[in-house]
C-alpha cells in the first residue's frame, strides 16, 4: 500500500475510532482517538506507514513516549488505538508482534517492581553517580542503559555478543536470540544507550565476542560476565546512588 492510500485509510479511521468503541467511556474514547492521531502524525513525520504499521515503528513510538515520561495510561491508550485501528481495517496488529510483546512484558515486570528492574528516575540517579574515566564506568553506563531501554534481565545482558548489535537508521538494533529490537538514540548524550554502547566497544576495543566482560585492576577487558555478576554489578551501582535494588 502506498502512502497516499494509507493516508486516506488513516483519515477514515479517525472517524471510525470515534464511533466503534462503545465499551469505553466518552472521555476515554476521545483519548484513544487522539492517541491514534498522534501516532499517525509521528509516523508521517518520519516517513513511516501508520496503517499497516511495522512492529519496529510501533516500538520506536512507544519508546519515544516513555522517554517523554508518558503516563502508563497514555501508553495503554496508544496501544489500544493502534490495535483497534488495525483490527478495523483487517490488518494484523503490530502490537501482537514478538518484539512489541517482549517490550510490554518487560514494562509490566518493571511496573510490578518484583524483579529489581530500574525505573527512569533510578537510572538517572545511577548515571549521575557514575564517573566516566575508568573503563568500568564506561562499561557499566552501557550496561545499565541497554538493560533499561531493552527491558533486559541480567541473564539476558550476560549473553549479548558484540555481533548482536547492528547499526540501524535510528540507532542500533539488538538481535538477541534472533529477535530484532531497536535501540534508538536518546535525547541526551549522557543517557543515550547507543552512544554509551559505541563508546564502550570503542574504548574496550571489542569487535566480536561477549559484549559485557570483566575488567581487571589494570583496566584490561577479560572474560564474559555471568548473569549473577551483572546483577551484582547493577546492585552495587544502585547502592552507590542511594538506591536499594532487590
Amino acid at each position: 500500500m502506498d502512502h497516499t492510500e494509507a493516508t486516506r485509510r488513516s483519515a477514515e479511521l479517525h472517524h471510525l475510532l470515534d464511533a466503534v468503541l462503545p465499551e469505553l467511556t466518552e472521555s476515554t474514547r476521545r483519548q484513544v482517538s487522539a492517541r491514534w492521531r498522534r501516532f499517525t502524525a509521528w509516523c508521517a513525520a518520519r516517513g513511516s506507514l501508520a496503517l499497516p504499521a511495522r512492529p519496529r515503528a510501533v516500538l520506536l513510538h512507544l519508546l519515544a513516549m516513555e522517554r517523554e515520561r508518558a503516563a502508563t495510561e497514555a501508553i495503554d491508550e496508544a496501544l489500544c488505538a493502534i490495535r483497534t485501528a488495525h483490527d478495523l481495517m483487517h490488518h494484523a496488529s503490530p502490537t501482537d508482534s514478538a518484539v512489541v510483546r517482549r517490550w510490554l512484558e518487560g514494562r509490566e515486570r518493571t511496573s510490578t517492581r518484583e524483579d529489581g528492574l530500574l525505573d527512569p528516575a533510578q537510572v538517572r540517579r545511577i548515571l549521575h553517580a557514575m564517573g566516566d574515566v575508568r573503563l568500568a564506568d564506561v562499561r557499566d553506563r552501557a550496561l545499565v542503559l541497554l538493560g533499561y531501554v531493552g527491558r533486559l534481565q541480567p541473564a539476558d545482558l550476560a549473553v549479548v555478543d558484540v555481533d548482536d548489535l547492528v547499526l540501524a537508521k535510528a540507532g542500533l538494533e539488538l538481535r538477541l536470540r534472533g529477535q530484532p529490537m531497536p535501540i534508538p538514540f536518546g535525547r541526551s548524550e549522557r543517557t543515550c544507550a547507543v552512544r554509551a554502547l559505541t563508546t564502550w566497544t570503542s574504548r574496550a576495543r571489542l569487535v566480536t565476542g561477549p559484549l559485557f566482560v570483566a575488567i581487571d585492576a589494570q583496566d584490561r577487558p577479560g572474560e564474559r560476565l555471568s548473569g549473577e555478576a551483572v546483577a551484582a554489578l547493577v546492585r552495587d551501582r544502585a547502592r552507590r546512588a542511594g538506591i536499594t535494588v532487590t
